[in-house]
């Protein structure tokens, strides 16, 4: 006897002793556990089904997603209770499937009218806020070329009044030339 024998004797024998009320369904669905998952095949298809939250098929079921739900199998997916709520929703008659069609429709349009409508407004801010940003910056323009040109004419200014100085004060000195008064005349010059 193989590895899942051990487990499935005891747990059977255990079943019968616990008094369920369906101990033969419980074998049943020990019995299609250890058919899916002593092949290695089926084992994976068992965890990829898994995966993706659609019942595990074995062997005695069959690939229709509701008959798989109407064996006597008590696996279930785990957000199948949310999804059943949307089972009934769709529309049966080819009438309630063009109103459907026509609600779809009208749903897509505002859609897109609220779409084309915030690309508008953003389109608008954009535009706006370039504005508001170039007046921004035009006055600042403004403001640094004004102390520019106001510490340009001060330089200037600054310049003027400094060389005017120097002249006046070069006007006040005396020329460069020989100290007044006795000296040592230099040989060729007449005194």
């Amino acid at each position: 006897m193989n590895c899942w024998g051990c487990i499935l004797v005891p747990a059977l024998n255990k079943l019968n002793e616990l008094s369920s009320p369906s101990p033969k369904s419980r074998f049943v669905e020990l019995s299609e556990a250890y058919q899916v998952l002593s092949r290695e095949q089926s084992r994976r298809n068992y965890d990829h089904q898994l995966r993706w939250a659609t019942p595990p098929k074995s062997p005695g079921t069959t690939a229709h997603p509701r008959s798989a739900h109407q064996t006597h199998s008590s696996w279930t997916a785990p957000n199948a209770q949310y999804w059943a709520q949307f089972h009934g929703v769709r529309p049966q008659g080819p009438e309630s499937r063009q109103q459907q069609h026509r609600h779809n429709q009208r749903v897509m349009g505002y859609c897109l009218l609220i779409m084309l409508a915030g690309m508008g407004l953003h389109y608008a801010a954009f535009r706006k806020l370039e504005q508001m940003h170039r007046s921004f910056m035009d006055e600042k323009d403004r403001i640094i070329t004004a102390i520019y040109n106001d510490t340009r004419a001060r330089a200037r200014a600054n310049r003027a009044r400094l060389q005017q100085e120097q002249q006046q004060g070069q006007q006040l000195q005396p020329p460069p030339g020989p100290p007044p008064g006795p000296g040592i005349v230099p040989p060729g010059t007449s005194p």
